[in-house]
């Protein structure tokens, strides 16, 4: 196991990376816009100058990436990234060993994957051998972590538990199937169900004013703060999340009886207003017995769990 590595979360907005020791401590951190929108060469131009600039006057062998996406990490391709422009089967890591030097050793997994392991290894759920993150942001990720390893399937692709079918007939999501987790507890879906919302203009709601001219971006925070005010009709988006929440565990827990459920992202600081609701909901429709067992917490370790994560796989010199 390396002294130091690096590891790094890419999200659609920021390039987040830290030097990370052995025992999970950073010892330096950079953030920098990561300007995915503008298209894959120009986030791996800025990917290659970020990992110069936190590795200089360090001898650093080792990194760890986490990336938005379905992500073949054994073969360290980029399958598919809705987030990042011209991307399909993009040889990621193949792609940093010519900018960076094939001495370097680059683990790319999956940013949900990596949160998960972050949480496991240094977070909420670092006393518990069996684990399974929800990230709630603009869509919802997954990770899951088995018998102290994390589980990704026969291609690596496994843990895409944002869509999980919740509503058969439900709303559409961005994956092009109907119904999904992520339609119904992302902050895309948040900002699909004010949009209807307001469309019925007998609707009586703060939204219709807060919401005007504002980025939509910020509407879940506003939707947050409406209902902490008790606007009706926010409270009602949030219980809706809290039910999709509720059917999504419920079917976690019955397929692998694992021991903690944590959930992290942006959306999951609207924790008082959604998690009652999410735990009755589970409660009613998981078998007993392995719902009693499971326990569900918050991420402690908020935007470093991928960081560290992606380190915890540098550490391991996986590839």
């Amino acid at each position: 196991m390396a002294d130091k590595v690096i590891g790094i979360d890419i999200g659609g907005t920021n390039l987040r990376g830290a030097l990370v020791d052995r025992e999970g401590n950073i010892l330096k951190r950079m953030k920098i816009l990561s300007e995915a929108d503008q298209g894959i060469n120009k986030l791996i131009d800025n990917l290659a100058g970020f990992i110069k600039d936190i590795s200089e006057g360090e001898s650093v062998y080792d990194i760890g990436i986490g990336i938005p996406g379905i992500i073949d990490s054994k073969e360290g391709i980029i399958t598919e990234a809705p987030n990042i422009l011209n991307v399909s089967d993009y040889p990621l890591r193949s792609v940093l060993d010519k900018k960076l030097g094939s001495d370097i050793n680059i683990v790319i997994e999956n940013d949900a994957n990596s949160a998960a392991l972050g949480e496991w290894w240094m977070g909420a759920a670092k006393e518990v051998n069996s684990m399974i993150m929800i990230t709630m942001g603009t869509g919802i990720g997954g990770g899951i972590i088995l018998d102290d390893k994390l589980w990704t399937g026969a291609s690596g692709m496994a843990g895409e538990i944002g869509h999980i079918t919740i509503y058969p007939d439900g709303a559409k999501c961005n994956c092009g199937n109907y119904g999904c987790l992520e339609s119904y507890a992302s902050a895309t879906a948040i900002r699909r169900m004010v949009h209807e919302g307001l469309e019925d203009e007998s609707l009586s709601t703060s939204l219709r004013e807060s919401t005007k001219n504002v980025e939509i971006e910020d509407i879940p925070l506003i939707v947050m703060e409406a209902a902490s005010s008790g606007d009706e009709f926010s409270l009602s988006i949030w219980h809706q999340v809290g039910v999709a929440m509720g059917i999504g565990i419920a079917s976690l827990v019955n397929l692998l009886n694992i021991e903690m459920i944590v959930i992290g992202g942006g959306v999951s600081n609207a924790w008082d207003l959604f998690i009652d609701r999410a735990y009755s909901e589970a409660r009613k429709r998981a078998f007993r017995a392995p719902m009693e067992r499971a326990s569900i917490g918050r991420g402690s370790l908020k935007d470093d769990a991928g960081i560290l994560g992606a380190a915890y796989l540098a550490h391991q010199g996986c590839k």
